[in-house]
């Protein structure tokens, strides 16, 4: 997913959305933001050096390591 696909699901208008509608875009938004947080966590990880004097950021991969990130199951694609 690329910053197009993000915009599309931010403004996605949910009220027009039926219910099978409604699961596929939430399913869709958690995907993207799994992918988000993984390249936050990379990126954290990949920085070492700036972890050293800035505490928020090590509180803030420590946090990631513990949030499950793996694939979400449902229909949305």
């Amino acid at each position: 997913m690329d910053d197009s696909e993000t915009e599309r699901l931010i403004s996605t208008d949910v009220a027009g959305l039926s219910g099978e509608e409604m699961l596929d875009h939430l399913d869709s938004v958690e995907r993207r933001m799994k992918e988000l947080l993984k390249t936050e966590l990379d990126l954290l990880e990949g920085s070492a050096d700036l972890l050293t004097d800035r505490p928020d950021l090590q509180a803030r991969l420590d946090h990631l390591r513990t949030v499950d990130l793996n694939d979400v199951t449902g229909t949305a694609g």
